[in-house]
C-alpha cells in the first residue's frame, strides 16, 4: 500500500456544490505561473481556503473568473 503523503492530490474539489480550483489547476488552465496565482491571494486579497495537511490553496471557480474579468479582461477558456 502507498503512503498517503505520496498519493496524487486532486486539483479540483467540489465544496457545497461549488468547484474549488487549486493553484496548479488555475495556472495551467489560464496560462499563468503558479507564483502569480499565489500573489493574487497574498497581494490582491483573492478569497481562498486552505485544505489538507500541507495547506494547499483552493479558490472558488467563480471568484477566479470574476478576478480575471476585473484585472485582465479575460473570459473563461
Amino acid at each position: 500500500a502507498r503512503d498517503k503523503k505520496y498519493r496524487r492530490k486532486k486539483n479540483v474539489v467540489v465544496k457545497r456544490g461549488v468547484p474549488m480550483l487549486s493553484v496548479e489547476f488555475i495556472s495551467q488552465r489560464y496560462d499563468f505561473h503558479p507564483n502569480t496565482v499565489r500573489a493574487w491571494v497574498t497581494r490582491d486579497g483573492l478569497r481562498h481556503v486552505r485544505h489538507g495537511p500541507g495547506g494547499k490553496i483552493f479558490i472558488r471557480q467563480d471568484d477566479v473568473q470574476l478576478f480575471l474579468r476585473q484585472w485582465y479582461g479575460e473570459e473563461e477558456k
